[in-house]
């Protein structure tokens, strides 16, 4: 089961194969299964079980978020708006706290590639670098976060996200809070039984509060070749390129994090790119320009 979705289908199946099931001591009825889908994105429930207690007979929602255990994202290209659903009113001082941690490594990266250099090619003039949020440490723009327990549960749980992610439509009916996961199951990608996963399956609150959560800050590149970019995301830190005196010089702003997105940053290099009469059959030109200050790989 590579890919996430088959493993959601995969167990969804499994319940559907039984006509109960035992979990916590207790033996259950399937009255609903399937995958919460919000209006827009993701939420954290992957798979939502509404249950009938057969000795109690009272109903009881169960809704699992599946983590393959070889993941390493717990939140992805995250946006402002999603940092503040989980830090609050801290957002801003722990973003900043984060990107200062690891300051000096921004300092040191590449801004400018006249070639190659590991995973990016030739050509690519730095944006900015987006933020992660990761399971372990990421590489030198990465660091610790430190989360208070609560928040460590929203991360896993997605308890403070948007409205229309909590109550997703579940088999095309709108279920309230649907989105919210209570338990999380951690999969490889061998095929089990039923069983093994419903021993495997974890109250969220308790197994979030043991985890360290780590950022990352993961870089963004303009690419000359093909004049893109990797989307219009919210930047940690951006590069603040600008025009003195025909030298082109470089400002780091790291006291903006998530505020600033992709688009505004490339259009800009574009446009300075175009005033300098700069393009891909000429790019190594671009040298005569830069300031000393500015880190870029050689000819």
């Amino acid at each position: 089961m590579s890919k996430h979705g088959d493993t959601e289908r995969y167990i969804i199946d499994l319940f559907k194969s039984e006509e109960k099931f035992s979990f916590e001591n207790n033996t259950y009825k399937i009255l609903s299964i399937g995958k919460p889908r919000p209006n827009k994105g993701e939420c954290k429930t992957d798979v939502y079980i509404l249950a009938l207690d057969l000795k109690t007979e009272l109903t009881r929602e169960i809704k699992i978020s599946i983590k393959k255990n070889d993941a390493d994202f717990l939140e992805n290209k995250i946006s402002l708006e999603r940092a503040t659903e989980i830090f609050g009113d801290s957002t801003k001082e722990i973003l900043t706290k984060s990107i200062k941690s690891v300051e000096k490594s921004f300092h040191n990266d590449f801004l400018v590639y006249f070639k190659g250099f590991k995973r990016t090619e030739a050509q690519c003039i730095k944006i900015g670098w987006k933020f992660e949020l990761i399971n372990k440490h990421g590489g030198e723009r990465s660091g610790e976060i430190l989360l208070s327990d609560a928040q460590k549960i929203d991360v896993y749980s997605g308890s403070n996200l948007n409205k229309d992610k909590k109550d997703a439509k579940v088999n095309g009916t709108k279920i309230d809070d649907s989105g919210i996961a209570n338990y999380i199951l951690e999969v490889s990608d061998i095929e089990q039984n039923l069983d093994f996963y419903l021993k495997n399956v974890i109250p969220i609150q308790a197994f979030a509060i043991g985890q360290k959560i780590y950022f990352a800050c993961k870089a963004i590149n303009y690419r000359m070749q093909c004049d893109k970019w990797d989307g219009n995301r919210p930047l940690s830190v951006y590069i603040n390129w600008k025009i003195v005196d025909e030298v082109l010089k470089a400002e780091f702003v790291m006291d903006k994090p998530l505020e600033i997105k992709a688009n505004e940053i490339g259009y800009n290099i574009r446009n300075i790119l175009k005033a300098l009469n700069i393009k891909s059959n000429n790019f190594q030109e671009l040298k005569n320009h830069l300031d000393k200050s500015v880190i870029s790989t050689e000819l």
